[in-house]
């Protein structure tokens, strides 16, 4: 009995040495995941400060380039216009008199260009006569005209091209077009021009006008015919754009009044209640500020980058700028600017690191194999992310990002991936969009140096026969899922690595990799043509018995033997698509 206290004591002193030994185990344990949740609490921030950089980057980038696409689509008829009027080398007579009917007509068949009601294209001459054309609906206009400088203009109602004008109303004042600003320039200009922006008192808007000089049968000067352009469209396309939180969108002239912007409005109101311009020195928006003076030089630069970008220093800290320049042969010259400030583009980063750290002190209890999984599995998916941003740069714009998570970094993903689907993807079909078409022959162009090899693919270009009666018949709706349904079975019958993109309408683009020959390029085409042609099933109150389908016209180009620029090959496949149209009759 006396030994067993003796014998519990010896049994006590091991779970002494123990508890000695379990801690000098847990101790190193702790210091190893404190180092650990260091280390990737650096490579987090390093990683993540490089992803979102360089994806911030790209976007901006991107988004700046959209810009200038929509202000060249704004713009783009504006020449033709003019040019339906008094195209090159016809001349005018010194009394529209003379050419009043025909001058009718074009100017008629010149305001149904874009489609677009509204548009106004008129023409003066040095004897004060002036004619112009206001477009209302489709087969309606009103017909502007004085024919003696002393005249008050008369307005006439006209519903066709060929329709016997009727009055309406005459003007209250004398407009003479020998006084405007527009003529005027148009006497000392050797092209078409634009006139400096103004803003129209009635519309609160800011409008541009095009002018183009129209010379007599001896070539002096005799008149100018001109077209003004309302900018409200590029106002609203800037202010719906995606931007980030503190991040702006901006659209600007050399002097830097502003043409559009994300956020605000580009006009402001003055002290005597009228509309006035808004000017980034006065604006009192510090970011449209600093970024104007950043880059009052890339207006005179003679550069022809797509877009560029830097980092400018301003009292609130860095700012991540890209811009592109915007210029005609007319004389446009803006930019387009897209400013975010890195505190608000690594916000997510900053706020990543902390829950990391949290995280670590609460890791100090699990054991070292979880910790590793979980910030192992971290990395990879922050590597993931690289991956992909440097695939989507290299023109793989479907490459998929596999991150199984549901914290941030999910979010990222998914905001990346969502930014790209709206960037390169058709809304109504879900197939790729002309930025993505663009993006992706620019890629395999550059991919395909002049010392190695080019690396052969087709283009085919898919024009859909009979869609507009479907249209007519039976309405925009089942246009919609024709085109949906088009669009489906065109792509079950690509290869892995195909790509199809939907120009807008009716018409699509295919490219086909490694196609190098015309026997393939038309086995192609006709397998699609006979997927298109099949009746269409997902067409809603069509009558039981009746069958609905639509016909293609597909035309193709092959790289590098049609061209090596995207322009060129669109434009080769694009004719041999027309050659491929049946009869007017049959369409």
């Amino acid at each position: 009995m006396s030994e067993i206290p003796a014998l519990q004591k010896t049994r006590s002193a091991p779970a002494h040495r123990y508890s000695t030994l379990r801690l000098s185990l847990i101790l190193p344990f702790i210091a190893l995941i404190a180092m650990l949740t260091g280390g990737l609490g650096m490579m987090w921030y390093w990683t993540g400060t490089r992803t979102v950089s360089a994806l911030s980057q790209q976007l901006m980038q991107e988004m700046a380039e959209r810009i200038g696409q929509a202000v060249q689509t704004h713009l783009q008829n504006s020449g033709a216009m003019l040019q339906a009027v008094y195209p090159d080398g016809l001349t005018a007579g010194a009394d529209i008199r003379q050419d009043l009917a025909p001058l009718r007509m074009r100017l008629w068949a010149a305001t149904s260009l874009s489609g677009h009601m509204g548009d106004y294209v008129h023409y003066g001459n040095l004897a004060g006569q002036n004619i112009g054309l206001l477009r209302q609906k489709p087969a309606q206009a009103q017909l502007r005209l004085k024919l003696n400088a002393q005249d008050h203009r008369v307005y006439y109602q006209l519903d066709g091209i060929t329709a016997k004008p009727v009055a309406l109303s005459t003007e209250s004042t004398v407009f003479d077009p020998r006084t405007r600003p527009w003529f005027q320039a148009a006497q000392k200009a050797s092209g078409d021009l634009w006139t400096p922006v103004y803003i129209d008192f009635n519309a609160r808007d800011l409008v541009m006008t095009r002018v183009h000089r129209v010379l007599s049968p001896t070539g002096e000067f005799q008149g100018a015919v001109a077209t003004d352009l309302f900018l409200n469209a590029l106002q609203r396309f800037i202010s719906e754009l995606p931007m980030a939180k503190g991040g702006q969108a901006m659209l600007l002239e050399p002097d830097g009044a502003l043409i559009a912007i994300s956020g605000n409005a580009n006009i402001a109101t003055g002290a005597d209640g009228k509309p006035e311009r808004i000017y980034a020195e006065r604006s009192g928006n510090a970011l449209l500020k600093a970024s104007f003076a950043a880059l009052q030089s890339a207006f005179k630069t003679a550069s022809d980058e797509p877009h560029r970008s830097l980092v400018i220093d301003t009292a609130d800290g860095k700012v991540q700028v890209a811009w592109q320049r915007i210029r005609d042969d007319a004389g446009l010259n803006w930019l387009a600017i897209v400013a975010l400030p890195h505190k608000e583009m690594l916000a997510g980063v900053r706020r990543d690191i902390f829950l990391l750290g949290a995280i670590g002190l609460l890791a100090l209890g699990i054991a070292l194999i979880i910790g590793l999984r979980i910030f192992g599995g971290v990395a990879k998916d922050m590597r993931t992310l690289t991956h992909a941003v440097r695939r989507v740069g290299d023109g793989d714009i479907d490459v998929p990002i596999q991150v199984q998570r549901n914290d941030e970094i999910a979010e990222l993903a998914h905001n990346f991936q969502h930014m790209r689907h709206n960037l390169f993807t058709d809304p109504l079909t879900g197939v790729g969009n002309r930025s993505a078409l663009n993006h992706l022959l620019a890629t395999l162009i550059r991919e395909s140096p002049t010392d190695e090899p080019l690396i052969p693919f087709a283009l085919l270009f898919i024009d859909l026969n009979r869609f507009k009666p479907l249209n007519d018949r039976w309405g925009h709706e089942n246009g919609d899922l024709a085109l949906i349904e088009v669009a489906q079975r065109m792509r079950d019958r690509l290869r892995g690595d195909d790509f199809i993109a939907r120009l807008g309408g009716d018409e699509f683009v295919i490219v086909a990799r490694a196609m190098a020959s015309d026997e393939q390029a038309r086995a192609a085409g006709e397998q699609l043509r006979t997927a298109i042609q099949a009746p269409l099933r997902t067409l809603r109150d069509i009558p039981a018995g009746e069958s609905v389908s639509v016909g293609a016209a597909i035309g193709h180009a092959l790289f590098p033997r049609d061209g090596m620029n995207p322009s060129d090959l669109l434009k080769h496949a694009d004719e041999a698509m027309y050659r491929d149209k049946p009869a007017p009759g049959e369409r």
